[in-house]
């Protein structure tokens, strides 16, 4: 008889998610917070356009080569735009809130 190859399990991701959000979310909030290190809210819209510049300079070179250093690439300056667009926006809830307080 033939040997019977070993298949390995399927591995599926739960349909609850929520932790997985909760942790992304999390660290999203913690990159925006130091970014926000003593920086106005212009400073920080102003870092994000360069780093959405960055974004879609990645994302061209990802087209063009889709090797595994470009797509890292990619989802790395993906993670800092999505970081720095949080950081303008609690920047900007901050400043709305600001004058509520004084």
């Amino acid at each position: 008889m033939p040997k019977r190859s070993n298949r390995r399990p399927v591995r599926r991701r739960p349909q609850d998610r929520t932790e997985d959000l909760i942790a992304q979310n999390r660290m999203l909030d913690s990159m925006a917070r130091s970014m926000m290190g003593g920086k106005s809210a212009e400073q920080l819209r102003s870092e994000l356009y360069d780093r959405e510049l960055l974004l879609a300079e990645a994302d061209r070179a990802a087209q063009l080569d889709p090797s595994g250093q470009n797509l890292a690439q990619f989802r790395a300056a993906r993670t800092q735009v999505d970081a720095a667009r949080r950081a303008v926006e609690l920047a900007a809830n901050a400043e709305q809130m600001g004058p509520a307080d004084a």
